[in-house]
């Protein structure tokens, strides 16, 4: 009986362990690199995982890199979103990837900021994952700047609009010498027989409209300037006695005007239809049976111009006015706008495609903006809704936009 009572020699009172586990330290500049490849939307829900990593994303420096990431891939389409702009104005979304890479694209409804303002009158452009576009009122253009991705949006303080303007062409771009982003505005107004121009230039840095004087071309048209090598460059007649079609760039850096020349095909008779196209200065003509697609190599340097291709009319013969090259990819195929219907040429199957997406009809205009973290509010901040401009963020989950049709 007494064994039993005993406690076994082989059993041990339990001890308790605590083991303590430490996680691994990542260098901050790991942790930058890693940040900078992750998707915008990945980043806004980041800036909530502790206030270093809001800090972080919110530096002007990660902006800058993150930016340098995506300019670097952007022949690809993973990073990049198609704006279309149709009659009725309203507001959708869709991946520029799924025209490209998948059977059938969907779109989904968005809001843009100021649409209690009135309708979307035009988009002006893109540059750097920033929107500018137009809200046309009856005493004054109400012009924003926004990032469809981060949802943040500027509304430039309002400037004077003479009624008595004939025509008013604006433009968007960068201005990489002050690092500021720039809105042009050219308002042409008849005294006469004579036209008279009034220039103003936007600096979101500075937060002020400055005049430019002496525009040198007649504009007969208020089509968006184009942005290309940080100038925004306008089709007009340059000679009013001779009445031939030439380009002017607006410097954005030197606020300075400069004729820009177009290729020896180039007819001075017919009006020039000029884009941007990957970065370079591009335009095109139609020679009755084709589209030709010259860019020009380097700005501003006449023997640069070089001929990119050619392409077949589709489906049927149309004029230059209705097509436009959107995108050029680095696998030999170009997006183009034939009468408001996208189209993928590929140049080395000499095949059209037409890509196929729920919910879009044919549009307006087309646009193509990389997805970036750069802010509209970088440089000044005002409390929004303030009488000479305003900021904000949209509380709209969606982040892409394209504009499109009624059904």
């Amino acid at each position: 009986m007494e064994s039993r009572d005993r406690p076994s020699s082989s059993r041990r009172p339990s001890k308790r362990v605590r083991i303590t586990a430490t996680l691994p330290h990542i260098p901050d500049e790991i942790i930058l690199e890693i940040l900078c490849l992750l998707p915008v939307k990945s980043l806004m829900r980041f800036k909530c995982v502790s206030k270093s990593w809001r800090e972080m994303i919110s530096d002007p420096d990660f902006e800058k890199k993150q930016l340098a990431v995506a300019a670097r891939d952007s022949g690809e389409v993973y990073n990049s979103r198609l704006i279309m702009h149709y009659p009725s104005m309203k507001l959708k979304s869709c991946p520029l990837s799924c025209l490209f890479y998948e059977p059938v694209g969907h779109s989904v409804n968005h809001e843009y900021p100021g649409s209690e303002l009135g309708a979307m009158n035009e988009i002006i452009g893109s540059y750097n994952g920033l929107v500018c576009f137009c809200i046309r009122d009856t005493e004054n253009d109400i012009i924003f700047v926004w990032n469809p991705s981060t949802r943040e949006f500027r509304r430039l303080p309002p400037i004077s609009f003479m009624q008595c303007f004939h025509l008013v062409a604006y433009g968007f771009g960068y201005d990489s010498i002050a690092d500021d982003y720039k809105v042009t505005r050219v308002g042409c107004y008849c005294i006469g027989r004579y036209y008279e121009y009034q220039v103003r230039v936007f600096s979101l840095r500075g937060n002020v409209w400055r005049k430019i004087e002496n525009f040198p071309c007649y504009l007969f048209t208020g089509e968006p300037g184009i942005h290309v090598n940080g100038s925004i460059n306008f089709g007009g007649v340059g000679d009013s006695e001779n009445y031939y079609w030439s380009v002017v760039g607006l410097d954005l850096a030197s606020e300075s005007y400069r004729m820009v020349p177009l290729p020896d095909c180039a007819d001075p008779n017919v009006k020039p239809m000029i884009m941007a196209l990957g970065g370079r200065f591009c335009t095109i003509f139609d020679n009755d049976e084709a589209v030709d697609v010259w860019v020009m190599e380097q700005y501003g340097v006449k023997k640069s111009w070089n001929k990119l291709v050619t392409v077949p009319y589709f489906p049927d013969p149309m004029t230059v006015d209705c097509t436009k090259p959107v995108l050029f990819l680095r696998d030999g195929a170009i997006l183009m706008e034939f009468y408001g219907l996208l189209v993928l040429y590929n140049i080395d199957r000499d095949e059209s495609t037409i890509p196929t997406i729920y919910g879009t009809r044919h549009c307006h205009e087309v646009e193509v903006y990389l997805e970036t973290i750069v802010s509209p509010n970088a440089y000044y901040r005002l409390q929004a809704g303030h009488q000479n401009g305003g900021i904000g963020r949209q509380g709209n989950k969606n982040f892409l936009m394209i504009f499109f049709a009624g059904y």
